[in-house]
């Protein structure tokens, strides 16, 4: 009997270690916010010593119009146990602004409740960045305006009282082809955004073009509440496309404006990949997040307030936060390896990347019965990431060969072709294992998407090639079937 109360002590023990070396702030507080108990997070996040914190009401920390709001969602809890979230914004005791993503749960004797506090400054700061430089507006179901980038303001010179609560078509140039709102949401739904082209009327009744690409927002429990439309501006294009420019400095204008237009819209997409990549992570941790922290919390109120809790239920919770635990450890080393390159960039060949791929490729036994053909057609030095670029190829190539074993092709072909095309490098992998299924074709590079059994894939693949190939190497990844399989289509600018 002791050693199972030994162990049990232990496992308080870790417990209370887990929970105060948690980077959330985790406490508890009473229905007037007055602090019982703070885990070590807490003393960084608010900038006082931990003993001062606890003298203290949490809202005592807070700006005032925090406070009210605060102090209602305390008494909303014991009612409704999923409206219990609030972002809000604390002054720490330097003087700066620290913001703040707060979870609250009732315990069980509806008298203390206890509080998880996540700090998204630095989420608040990356927000801020894209609110300044990228295109951007905010629906609710219905296709009403419910907020705007300050840059979707800047360039449209509109306020937000002239738009905000407007329905989606209400600035939208009425000889465009508009879209019925409704439409659009049917469009999402089917394949998870909506991309077109659309013209605004400025302020002062000019046409802005933009190639929008909309997307649903969910709440945390995958309700779609709202939708965001990420814009790129088009309207140069365009119109130097409808004009007959006949001399040549205007045709030498037109070229500059056009460059300076497209170094604008990567820099803007290298920004909106930034904000979906920071979007997944943040889905990804905050679902295990969430679990470790409620059966940590739990196990130790229970063992706290003198609960019964079994030694099965003590491992299995244990198991589970350290399932979970590894899961987010899993998540790191996903996005790290495609978002911060390790490799940096060296003087090669094509002849010396493909050599690298194919090496590691061929080391594979069940690549034996299948024919390898390697077409290489340019011998030129460049500057780049040779690894990464290899491993992008054998990705390719593996995925090439498990079409091919997977539909059972009895003479399995891949062709792994390289040449220059105006002043592009150019990789092309082709094979014959029966293409890619139409339904699918635009999803292929799409993150946590794959046709793989679970056990066998994440859905990254791909994904990470993409980012590395148009945000690292300023190139272009696409696929197209042919009559016998698919073909995946490196360009690189040499």
């Amino acid at each position: 009997m002791s050693s199972e109360i030994e162990k049990l002590q232990q496992s308080n023990n870790e417990l209370r270690e887990i929970i105060n070396n948690s980077w959330d702030g985790i406490g508890i507080i009473d229905e007037n916010s007055k602090f019982i108990y703070i885990n070590n997070a807490f003393s960084p996040i608010l900038g006082y010593p931990k003993e001062e914190i606890l003298k203290n009401h949490f809202y005592i920390f807070m700006y005032d119009e925090f406070k009210e709001p605060f102090l209602n969602l305390i008494k909303s809890t014991l009612n409704d146990k999923y409206s219990n979230t609030l972002e809000l914004t604390c002054k720490r005791k330097d003087g700066k602004n620290v913001y703040l993503y707060v979870t609250l749960s009732a315990m069980l004797n509806q008298k203390y409740f206890v509080i998880n506090a996540i700090d998204i400054t630095k989420q608040k700061s990356d927000d801020m960045i894209l609110n300044e430089y990228v295109i951007s507006a905010h629906f609710d179901l219905n296709g009403n305006y419910i907020n705007v980038s300050d840059a979707f303001l800047y360039i449209t010179s509109y306020s937000k009282e002239n738009i905000i609560g407007k329905t989606y078509d209400s600035i939208l140039a009425k000889n465009n082809n508009i879209i019925e709102f409704n439409e659009i949401k049917k469009a999402i739904s089917a394949q998870n955004y909506f991309s077109h082209k659309v013209a605004f009327v400025k302020k002062d009744s000019s046409l802005l073009w933009v190639d929008a690409k909309i997307q649903p927002v969910h709440n945390k429990y995958g309700d779609t509440v709202g939708y965001t439309a990420l814009m790129f501006d088009i309207t140069q294009e365009l119109l130097l496309r409808d004009k007959n420019i006949t001399l040549s400095n205007e045709v030498s204008s037109a070229k500059s404006e056009i460059q300076q237009k497209d170094k604008i819209l990567a820099e803007q997409t290298k920004l909106a990949v930034m904000a979906e990549t920071l979007q997944l992570i943040s889905h990804e941790w905050r679902q295990p997040l969430n679990i470790i922290s409620i059966k940590a919390q739990k196990m130790e109120l229970d063992l706290s307030f003198g609960n019964d809790i079994s030694q099965e239920e003590m491992i299995e919770n244990l198991l589970q936060i350290k399932q979970k635990a590894d899961e987010l450890s899993q998540t790191i080393e996903e996005f790290q390896s495609f978002i911060k390159l390790k490799d940096s960039k060296v003087l090669t060949s094509p002849k010396e990347i493909i050599t690298k791929a194919v090496t590691i490729f061929s080391n594979s036994s069940d690549t034996h019965n299948i024919d390898f053909i390697k077409d290489i057609k340019s011998d030129i030095q460049i500057s780049t990431y040779k690894n990464e670029l290899a491993t992008i190829l054998v990705n390719i190539l593996t995925n090439a060969k498990e079409a091919i074993l997977r539909n059972n092709i009895k003479n399995g072909v891949i062709k792994l072709k390289e040449y220059v095309l105006n002043n592009n490098l150019v990789f092309e992998i082709s094979d014959n294992g029966g293409g890619i299924q139409e339904d699918i074709m635009d999803k292929i590079f799409e993150p946590y998407f794959s046709t793989k059994d679970e056990k066998h894939g994440v859905g990254l693949g791909l994904y990470s090639c993409k980012i590395v190939v148009e945000t690292h190497l300023n190139g272009s990844i696409e696929a197209k079937n042919h009559s016998s399989g698919a073909t995946i289509k490196i360009s690189l600018p040499i």
